[in-house]
């Protein structure tokens, strides 16, 4: 379901620019899909922060997503750099990607040309998130010229409503609405996006992550009222639910305040 109208500027609640540590370089052998591939070495490398789509019968977007990595990176020589956890549990490298263009020419950043090109999305995670503020604006580019899978209906922005989501349980998923009510149950924070908690929406946050706001739960609770965007991995436990384990899963929209500007932000 595409996201109409309810489209403002966008506020990250932390954002940085990406200070990476250098890691292995390698000629690269196999693309896999659109954000995996593996090194001469034999080492097998995720892209860390993006997520492109998955290679799935009937959908020609994960097809697609693993050409662009292909004229991008096959066969050339990339850099790995690091801004987090540096090895996955099946052993993956999780980088950020660099292709040298040679002497005084600034190496293209392979992340960032996906989401760009509109073939990726946004996905950080607890230990991997440092790059947010460029990735965003790489994402919102794409989004607002209207390329690559932000013209397909499964890979939009979704409201926050159980009808909005139906297709798209069990996976990931860009979502907003407003908070209708946010409150906290033992070592739980629940923010619904409806009224009732049994079969709304919600976006549940664990107290092991409280901290990892700068106000803590009082931070959390604090977005009542908000409108906001929230992108993870979408599960059926009481109505879809999403687990929000780290702030940059949430984006604030500021709705336009006057018609003009809400006529100009319908794009």
């Amino acid at each position: 379901m595409k996201l109409i109208g309810l489209l403002g500027a966008f506020v990250a609640i932390t954002a940085a620019a990406p200070r990476f540590e250098r890691g292995e370089t390698g000629k690269v052998s196999k693309v896999l899909d659109g954000d995996s591939f593996i090194l001469d070495s034999g080492l097998e490398v995720r892209l860390a922060e993006v997520e492109a789509p998955r290679v799935r019968p009937g959908d020609s977007w994960g097809p697609r997503a693993t050409r662009e990595l292909e004229g991008l990176i096959l066969g050339k020589k990339v850099e790995l750099h690091y801004d987090g956890l540096r090895r996955d549990r099946r052993g993956r490298a999780i980088a950020h990607v660099f292709v040298p263009q040679g002497l005084g020419k600034e190496p293209v950043w392979v992340q960032s040309d996906l989401l760009k090109n509109g073939l990726a999305r946004v996905h950080t995670y607890a230990d991997n998130r440092r790059a947010i503020g460029d990735l965003w604006q790489a994402e919102r580019e794409a989004r607002r010229a209207g390329k690559g899978i932000w013209t397909a209906g499964p890979y939009q922005v979704r409201y926050a409503t159980p009808e909005a989501l139906q297709g798209g349980l069990n996976s990931f998923q860009l979502m907003e609405g407003k908070v209708e009510k946010a409150s906290q149950r033992g070592k739980v924070i629940f923010l619904n996006f409806g009224t009732d908690d049994k079969t709304d929406v919600t976006a549940i946050v664990p107290e092991t992550a409280f901290a990892r706001w700068r106000g803590g739960a009082d931070d959390i609770l604090a977005l009542q009222g908000r409108t906001i965007r929230v992108r993870g991995y979408v599960r059926n436990s009481n109505g879809p639910s999403v687990w929000v384990d780290h702030p940059e899963q949430i984006e604030f929209i500021m709705a336009p305040s006057t018609p003009r500007q809400q006529a100009s932000l319908k794009r």
